[in-house]
């Protein structure tokens, strides 16, 4: 009987850190693409992870994984395990004249409408930085590698949307 019960706690607690499983195999997928980890956060269920990309023109990239359904096995059974992963990017430059002023209004008014919630890249445009965000709702299960396709599936999920931020940033990038 309580070989039956550790048994039953321990796929419940599987099932509740997926989301924490998820954010380690991202983790190491970045690093063998060359963008190390150099900052965590955790607020709430959000779980961030800072990346500082190497041989790219983005300053930095933070993907954030937030779970979106509960760990209740009646959740997991009608909805998955849901989560939104959201990439944020920033491209940096180091010396801003009176166009780059003139630019970042163009840069807010064509943004109006777009929301990263439906997939659509939203640039921010600062005086010295231009960030551009990218929501994507994921059923974690999918991208959990069991084996080495699990993390190439994995690599490819976030490559291709960090060469979707990364696409929208380059024309701001000087230099």
């Amino acid at each position: 009987m309580l070989s039956f019960l550790s048994k039953f706690k321990h796929a419940e607690e599987m099932r509740e850190s997926k989301d924490e499983i998820l954010t380690g195999e991202i983790v190491r997928a970045m690093a063998r693409q060359n963008m190390p980890a150099i900052g965590f956060k955790t607020v709430g269920e959000d779980q961030s992870i800072i990346f500082k990309p190497l041989r790219s023109i983005l300053y930095k990239l933070t993907i954030t994984v937030d779970r979106k359904t509960g760990g209740s096995r009646l959740s997991q059974t009608m909805f998955g395990s849901k989560a939104w992963i959201t990439f944020n990017a920033q491209v940096k430059n180091h010396v801003a004249d009176p166009d780059d002023l003139l630019e970042m209004y163009k840069t807010d008014a064509k943004n109006i409408f777009k929301s990263p919630m439906f997939g659509d890249v939203k640039l921010d445009h600062q005086l010295n930085s231009v960030f551009a965000s990218k929501r994507v709702t994921v059923d974690i299960d999918n991208y959990l590698p069991k084996d080495e396709a699990g993390v190439q599936t994995l690599t490819n999920f976030l490559q291709e949307h960090i060469n979707d931020v990364t696409e929208k940033l380059r024309p701001f990038k000087k230099g």
